[in-house]
């Protein structure tokens, strides 16, 4: 006699309807969990002091393109500075310091409590604003370079978390997972905003307020003075240390030392271009 399989009922509706609804599915999917969450607790402390050269990377890689580039040539609706906009924006441009800005505060996010509902409704909110989507000017990201700087940092944070010389490997891999279906959610919050899956539903979805950037539902859930943004020594404990490594590195150094190399102007072959091997 076959044993019966048990299916667990996901309904579709609640899906497109509801973000906690969503968010329990890919949890349940994804096997999100407590040691997902101790580990992200974790990785946060040794994560939080690197988070300003990680800034820095992603928009080297951002502005070598013209394509990625061009999103940054106009005012976004959170843009209300008086300073001019460059048409051709560089890492010293106003709108580029500001950008660095609220990454550093994304990303300061990321490395907050992944137990509370605020945190995944964040995450929804920054996919629906690079849709300009309940906004009078629109910011708009086509998905394909979304997911492109979404596979960046995920690169850029587990060569963090890897070569990090004070962590024991088994916490390492432990952190690179819990970070890996964070960022996978991420990419589904995103997902959502662009594809047209679910489209049935779209007028009994519940959509995230128009509001300033770094506040959901009228709550600040970024703040960038927060104390917790820098991290420490003093978040170091026994048991998370590993055998010692050089210490005083860059654990960015070699991918810095490629950007640099990487120049595209307008001498180069464009991608696409039917003569690249």
């Amino acid at each position: 006699m076959s044993s019966l399989r048990r299916l667990q009922h996901v309904d579709r509706k609640h899906l497109y309807t509801s973000l906690e609804a969503r968010i329990q599915y890919l949890h349940s999917f994804l096997d999100f969990n407590s040691d997902d969450i101790r580990a992200l607790t974790l990785g946060a402390k040794y994560l939080r002091p690197l988070l300003p050269s990680i800034v820095e990377l992603t928009y080297k890689k951002l502005l070598q393109y013209d394509i990625t580039a061009a999103a940054f040539a106009t005012r976004s609706t959170s843009y209300s500075s008086d300073l001019p906009i460059d048409e051709t924006p560089s890492e010293n441009s106003p709108q580029i310091q500001y950008r660095k800005l609220f990454l550093r505060g994304y990303l300061q996010k990321l490395c907050s409590d992944p137990s509370k509902m605020d945190f995944w409704a964040y995450l929804d909110k920054v996919g629906m604003m690079h849709t300009g989507r309940g906004k009078k000017k629109s910011l708009n990201v086509e998905f394909v370079h979304i997911g492109a700087t979404l596979g960046f940092l995920q690169d850029v944070l587990v060569e963090a978390v890897l070569t990090h010389p004070r962590l024991k490997m088994e916490r390492k891999i432990a952190v690179v997972r819990a970070l890996g279906k964070v960022l996978w959610i991420q990419n589904d919050l995103f997902a959502k905003w662009y594809v047209r899956d679910g489209e049935e539903f779209a007028a009994q979805r519940r959509n995230p307020r128009d509001e300033r950037e770094g506040f959901v539902n009228g709550k600040c859930v970024v703040d960038l003075d927060s104390p917790n943004f820098s991290g420490g020594e003093d978040s170091f404990t026994p048991s998370d240390i590993g055998s010692p490594m050089e210490e005083g590195g860059c654990p960015f150094s070699s991918m810095m030392g490629k950007l640099e190399k990487m120049q595209v102007d307008k001498s180069d072959i464009p991608l696409g271009h039917p003569n690249i091997g």
